[in-house]
């Protein structure tokens, strides 16, 4: 038996590297991480206010203009059209391209957060040697996956972003944010709804005439590896594609810190640091199995709550991480639009986005962040998922330039942006922070409820 420090190096690598983390120290972890993405977004518009790298920004942890960015350069490869009456954006070159509003979209920060937890997503699953390519043992999860990625695309244009972004928008007390959970808790429900519907045909045409009754356990998502795989017998030893992943990791992070190390020496060092602080969110979400699709589908679909209670820590974690750096900038001139840094629009759109956008992560069974280090655990019908997700955004991005986008579905933008955050409509920080704080704990309650009700209906057969 071992013993010493190497008994206790192992015991550590098997707690913090092997097993799973408690959904609660996963969401500390992420409310620290997103804190720091916030502090390094505040720290680049100070020094841009006093004649830094305008290119090199930082934004609070967010996907959407990156879904954009990406998504655009994806169809202009592919030789999809532009929206109908869309000619591209303009560089400042003055030439004319899709989507390419940075003089490289790996600059953009939202990319830099989605690349940022990919990387953090893939460095996890690799130590932890839970990278594999793994396929869909039902065929109809790729109808999923595509029609999932569609609806969050649709959702995602509506309602300015993903679960994600709603971390943020709460944390800067935007009454965006509420108004996206209250959107994405419909969709979800509706979505379970749908799944439960399918499993019991299912069920029903599998065994008709057992006399059994159905009970709402979830069957979909099942997977089959097929790369790579331990022998039956594992006296053969562990797969090598196993049993090497924790070097490739250490590989991978050596190459990580060395492009993060040049892309700061050549004058981007805030992307440079938000790309770390964002690889911390997708250790957090692969070592916890942090899943927003789970933290509002499940209290629908299995009666299983423990996620969205470890969500409702990360939110008032936000709320009250946020607030120094939000005060701070109501009293620095320069970093005066820290204020409201990560306040977006808001009106009906974002109920009818949420609405969208939980339907297809419920039938997907992942969003956007939870998509990006799903996919780093090598899971194909989430590639899948998030491909037509990044396509179908950035395709269906320019609805929001149309006349009744900025005047009935969202007519809250920025030039009025003041009229949805909560410290200008409640007036003052403290009522604000109590009503968002409130407002997540009655979320929890409701979510609490219904994954009982879901779960005595199981138990009632």
């Amino acid at each position: 038996m071992d013993v010493g420090l190497k008994a206790y190096l192992r015991g550590w690598w098997r707690t913090y590297m092997v097993d799973k983390w408690p959904y609660w120290i996963a969401a500390i972890f992420m409310a620290v991480s997103n804190i720091l993405a916030y502090g390094i977004g505040i720290w680049a518009l100070s020094d841009i206010a006093t004649g830094g790298n305008p290119y090199d920004m930082a934004r609070p942890i967010g996907t959407f203009v990156g879904l954009r960015e990406l998504g655009g350069i994806i169809d202009d490869f592919m030789g999809v059209p532009s929206f109908p009456g869309f000619e591209g954006y303009h560089w400042f070159t003055g030439e004319t391209n899709f989507f390419r509003m940075w003089p490289n979209p790996l600059l953009e920060p939202t990319v830099n957060t989605m690349l940022g937890i990919l990387l953090g997503g893939l460095v996890a699953a690799l130590l932890s040697k839970e990278f594999a390519v793994k396929v869909p043992r039902d065929r109809i999860e790729y109808i999923f996956a595509v029609a999932g990625g569609l609806l969050m695309g649709i959702g995602a244009v509506f309602m300015y972003g993903c679960p994600i972004v709603s971390t943020t928008n709460i944390g800067t007390l935007s009454f965006q944010g509420m108004l996206m959970v209250v959107g994405m808790v419909i969709g979800s429900y509706f979505g379970a709804v749908l799944l439960r519907y399918l499993e019991q045909k299912r069920f029903e045409q599998q065994a008709p005439f057992d006399g059994a009754k159905y009970r709402p356990l979830c069957h979909f998502e099942k997977t089959r590896t097929i790369w790579p795989k331990n022998p039956e017998n594992l006296d053969g030893g562990e797969h090598w594609g196993l049993r090497y992943q924790p070097y490739v990791a250490l590989i991978v992070l050596g190459l990580v810190g060395f492009g993060l190390w040049n892309l700061a020496s050549m004058g981007f060092p805030h992307a440079a640091v938000l790309i770390f602080a964002c690889m911390l969110t997708g250790v957090a979400m692969e070592r916890g199995g942090m899943c927003f699709a789970h933290a509002y589908r499940e209290p629908f679909l299995s009666g299983f709550a423990e996620m969205t209670r470890a969500m409702t820590l990360l939110y008032i974690l936000l709320i009250i991480g946020f607030l120094p750096f939000k005060l701070i900038a109501t009293v620095n001139p320069n970093i005066a639009y820290g204020e409201i840094f990560g306040v977006s629009p808001a009106g009906f759109g974002i109920i009818l986005g949420g609405i969208f956008f939980g339907i297809g992560m419920a039938i997907n069974g992942a969003c956007v962040s939870d998509s990006l280090w799903r996919t780093a655990e090598g899971q194909v019908k989430i590639w899948i998922a998030l491909l037509v997700l990044i396509t179908s955004t950035a395709w269906l991005f320019p609805l929001r330039n149309s006349e009744l986008f900025n005047t009935v579905i969202n007519p809250y933008g920025t030039g009025n942006i003041y009229s949805v955050y909560l410290p200008k409509m409640l007036g003052g920080y403290i009522p604000a922070v109590v009503v968002m704080v409130l407002f997540m704990l009655l979320w929890a309650g409701v979510m609490t409820w219904a994954a009982g009700r879901t779960f005595r209906k199981y138990l009632e057969g």
